[in-house]
């Protein structure tokens, strides 16, 4: 560990917990002991929690103190992740109905609201406060660890958080991270990016999967061959083909991480390419379309319980995922967490511009999300030139916030698009039953892809 990173653990982060009120730090050491604990001892803390956790939801919460009692279960009745199926699965839409009275409670922190569409495409809010998003952090940086980074390592990172904060810029200073924009993927960025990683000698890239594909895509074009020491992938898909090119353009491995915006880390792949879940953090179940248990091997709809309380509370939440289970198999690696066998997501597709940039899933989330006025969305592409954003409201759309739409998506990478506005009353399903919210109708150029 260099002096940097012992500063950074030891003094400098502990500091920022300090004056953030998160955390953050003091969460990391006390995970990074904890991941190697026995299977017992995991279950042992998770019961603990979890049973703390039930009494506070129902001692503070409204929403979910009816939930129990319309069940007639009382908070003393749920010991363990088994007796969570005594109690009702929560969507989205249940939430969306009782915030935020009568789904939040008083944490003695500051709250702030979180608002993500996620690969839903629709738009949802949760509270948060300093130490919720100190819990979730400090798990995320388990994960780093994990592909072999350390804390003040230098690496870039491409997102979508493209004005950055005080508290950001601090993060990235301290942290030695150079961010870019995931927003454009034209290939003078692209290569723009490449060499800020070579001029940097900068050895770990993070960012969304379809992002770092077409960089990778670019390098191999460019006969880029400099070898980096990881790629870490969240926020997406990570497709065979995705991990495949990357791996072989960056000669390293991926380690993908999962994660949702409403607070939480679920999941993360360690260095044999398990993924592990965060067990102290979350519960996971694996449900079918009726809320029953699917067993082992089978794709299932994901349902969380953050273990955190926070100022909104989520037990038994769909977050509107598939994934499969791999509970009895065990890692190499020596951690008892509970394995995840494969995160299925959701299909999504990408925009292309004529001049060849590459919108991304989380482009249109990225921004559509701030939105307030806007329930759900939709992009279909239908021409090179053109694509049309149906929306649903939950106000009445005029036509100045229409425009407001329109200069949004192209201050940000749609300014050579002819972008159509429809207010719609809903998004249909598509014949698999899912919400495809970026949709291509037009014939690809394969080349261009």
């Amino acid at each position: 560990m260099t002096l940097k990173s012992k500063l950074l653990r030891n003094l400098v982060l502990p500091a920022g917990d300090l004056f953030f009120g998160q955390r953050m730090m003091r969460r990391l050491k006390f995970l990074e002991k904890a991941q190697f604990w026995s299977n017992q001892e995991l279950l042992n803390r998770q019961n603990k929690d979890l049973q703390s956790l039930i009494r506070t939801a129902y001692d503070e919460v409204p929403f979910y103190r009816d939930l129990m009692l319309h069940r007639g279960i009382l908070p003393s009745e749920i010991l363990s992740a088994e007796d969570l199926t005594k109690l009702p699965v929560v969507t989205k839409n249940m939430l969306s109905d009782a915030y935020p009275g009568r789904v939040k409670r008083k944490t003695g922190q500051k709250t702030y609201e979180s608002r993500t569409s996620g690969s839903t495409g629709k738009n949802f809010s949760v509270l948060e406060d300093a130490e919720t998003a100190g819990w979730y952090r400090a798990s995320f940086l388990l994960a780093l660890e994990w592909s072999g980074w350390k804390i003040g390592e230098a690496h870039l990172q491409a997102g979508m958080t493209l004005t950055r904060s005080v508290d950001r810029r601090l993060k990235d200073m301290l942290l030695g991270c150079h961010y870019v924009s995931a927003y454009q993927l034209d290939d003078t960025h692209l290569y723009a990016i490449l060499n800020t990683i070579e001029n940097k000698r900068l050895q770990y890239v993070w960012g969304y999967p379809g992002s770092i594909y077409h960089l990778a895509k670019r390098a191999e074009e460019a006969g880029w061959n400099r070898p980096l020491r990881a790629v870490s992938t969240w926020g997406d898909s990570l497709y065979p083909a995705y991990r495949s090119l990357i791996e072989r353009v960056f000669q390293c491995q991926v380690f993908d991480t999962y994660g949702c915006a409403e607070g939480f880390q679920v999941a993360a792949q360690c260095e044999y390419g398990s993924y592990h879940i965060h067990a102290l953090d979350v519960i996971v179940e694996y449900l079918d379309d009726n809320d029953q248990l699917v067993p082992e091997g089978e794709v299932a709809n994901l349902v969380i319980t953050r273990l955190y309380p926070g100022p909104m509370p989520l037990i038994r939440y769909k977050v509107g995922d598939l994934g499969i289970s791999a509970a009895s198999k065990s890692c190499p690696c020596g951690r008892e967490l509970p394995l995840l066998q494969s995160i299925q997501g959701r299909n999504a597709d990408m925009v292309m511009t004529p001049s060849g940039n590459r919108l991304i899933v989380h482009y249109f989330t990225g921004i559509l999300e701030h939105f307030t006025e806007i329930d759900a969305f939709q992009v279909e592409q239908d021409r090179l030139d053109h694509i049309i954003v149906r929306i649903v409201p939950n106000v009445e759309i005029v036509p100045t916030m229409k425009e407001k739409i329109i200069q949004a998506l192209k201050e940000k990478g749609a300014q050579e698009l002819e972008v159509d506005i429809e207010v719609v009353r809903s998004i249909p399903l598509s014949p698999a039953g899912k919400h495809n919210f970026v949709i291509n109708t037009m014939q690809k150029p394969p080349e261009a892809w």
